[in-house]
Parts: structure tokens; sequence; C-alpha cells
């Protein structure tokens, strides 16, 4: 065999043993590189992916799945997507420059970054930020673009994520955003989180690590309900609750916001009010493209579509090896 990937398919002896080949599955991600998110399929974005990886004569091969705890509700906000695309465009010898509303690279996914338990987000922000500077990316800050016309490019990309839900409620202007919790803002001692998916259930956790009482209330009747989620993250959040007696209620709809309390309708039909000194609302993204999808033009990350940290950025690159 001549090709760029014989390595990979000479026998490898170790001791006694004899493998075939060198690509080799990780555990608890079956046979999908997105492991929870495709279960039982090898996709061809995944083999493209390796396949890219492989040459030049490679020797091992690891499709890892190795899940990263999405920051917010089953996958949202992740602003490396276009920090990926810009990567692997100047690996290809493309201009890549990047227009950032606001003053910093990682958009909200450096705000969903701050926990504690989320030094691997961090790290990851870091190293994007190096291979902007060691690539010579041309970035500019604080530029928000308003139309594409203002800009002079052979191809857009637009990665202008998603903006958090509102529900119309009796004294919702009262609540906190999942962002601005996450962004430094006081919710004193007792905290209600509204929603128990993945970013509900991180915040709370958040919460009781810093020594507050978390409550939380969830319409659905379990938490974390969304698919996606690696099983690991999941199951250890019921637990930790379950443990530490966290109130969660389940099957439970917010009726209205007061000060210092929030009126819910439980699963049985009776209203319950539970104290806190601030509600944290974590109820999911809308998706805001700056445009649709055309020629040359190319959504990425939540203004196509909420994703998580994997499915976000695997879309930039593929976007950007399409170019």
């Amino acid at each position: 065999m001549n090709t760029p990937y014989e390595n990979l398919f000479t026998p490898w002896k170790i001791g006694n043993v004899t493998i075939k080949n060198r690509i080799v599955m990780t555990s608890m991600g079956g046979t999908s590189i997105f492991g929870w998110m495709e279960p039982n399929h090898f996709d061809k974005e995944a083999a493209h992916f390796l396949l890219e990886r492989a040459q030049n004569n490679a020797g091992l091969i690891l499709p890892g799945i190795a899940p990263i705890k999405n920051p917010m509700g089953g996958g949202w906000l992740y602003q490396n997507k276009h920090m990926e695309a810009a990567r692997v465009l100047a690996l290809r010898g493309h201009h890549p420059v990047i227009y950032e509303k606001s003053g910093v690279l990682g958009g909200v996914f450096k705000v969903a970054s701050t926990p504690s338990f989320k030094e691997k987000d961090r790290d990851l922000i870091a190293w994007y930020e190096k291979q902007m500077k060691d690539l010579n990316v041309e970035i500019h800050l604080n530029s928000e673009v308003k139309e594409l016309s203002a800009i002079k490019a052979d191809h857009y990309i637009i990665a202008t994520g998603s903006k958090a839900r509102k529900f119309r409620l009796p004294g919702i202007e009262k609540s906190v955003e999942a962002c601005e919790y996450l962004a430094g803002k006081d919710v004193g001692e007792n905290v209600v989180v509204v929603g128990g998916g993945l970013s509900g259930c991180e915040i709370a956790y958040d919460l009781y690590l810093k020594g507050k009482k978390p409550t939380i209330v969830e319409m659905k009747d379990d938490l974390i309900a969304q698919k996606g989620v690696c099983m690991a993250n999941s199951t250890y959040l019921r637990e930790f609750f379950a443990l530490h007696k966290v109130p969660v209620y389940l099957e439970t709809k917010v009726k209205a916001i007061e000060d210092k309390a929030l009126i819910a309708t439980g699963k049985d039909g009776k209203d319950i009010t539970l104290p806190a000194d601030s509600v944290i609302m974590s109820v999911g993204y809308i998706p805001t493209p700056l445009v649709e999808e055309g020629k040359n033009v190319s959504l990425v990350g939540d203004c196509t579509g909420i994703g998580n940290l994997r499915s976000v950025i695997w879309k930039a690159y593929s976007v950007a090896m399409a170019l």
C-alpha cells in the first residue's frame, strides 16, 4: 500500500498482541465521533476531519469523543467558531478578517467559562487567542457590522450567535438572565433557577459551590432532558443535587415573579411560593443571523441553529475547509 494512510493500516505488535490497524476508538464513544449526539453513526464530517489529520504518514489516530461540558443549556452561544474558521482559513493560505462587536474575542463563551469548573474552557479560549496571534489574523474589536455591503470580501462567514428567549410573565423584568449572572451580577443567597437543562443545572451547581441556596424549576419531567448531552455530565449533576438535597421542582410552570419570591404551579395544579432573592432565567436561545445564507455567505454557530461546543467548531471547520 502506497498511500498517505499506509502507516494506519500496518499491523502493530505490542508484546504478544497484534493490532491490525491503528485507528483506535475511545471508550464511551461507541462508533460516533460525536458520541451521544449521533449514536452508532460515524458521519461524513467526522470522517473528513480524521482523513485530513491522517495524511503525511500519521502513525496512530484516536478519534476521542472527550465530551466538553456545554456551558449553557444543551448548547448555545459558542463564539469560538469565528476563530476556528479564521484559524483554518489562515492555515490554508487565505486572508481572514474578524469583525467582533465586543472588545474581546471569545464572545459569550468567555462569560460562560467563568465558573470554577470551566478551567478547560478557559484554556481553549486562550489557545484560540494564541492561534490568532501566531497566524497574524487581522482582528477588528468593537466593530459591529450591520450590513455586509460595508465590507468588501470574497466570502462572508456569519457567526452572530443568538439571543436569550424571553417569557411573558408578570414580573419578568425582575429576573436575571443567565449571562448576567455568569458575568458577575450579584444574586443574593436564595436563588431560583428557571430551566433545568444543562445550562440551568450547571448554574445551580455553580451557585451551590459558592455557598448559595439554589432551587431548580423545570417544566419537563426530568433534568437535562435534551439530546446531545454526555451521560457522565447529566448523571453527575442529577446525583449531586439529590445527594446535597438541592430542591428540584419538575413538571412545574412559572406563574409570576415577585419581590423576593417566585410563584409557580406544580404538577398537582397547586401554586407554590418559592423564596428568591433572585430568579435566574435559563430557558433557551433563539438564533440571530445577520443575513440569510447564500452563494457567498455561510452561517456558523448558533446563528444557524443552537448547537454545542463540538458542533459549532466542527461546522466552522467544515465551512473553512470548503473555501
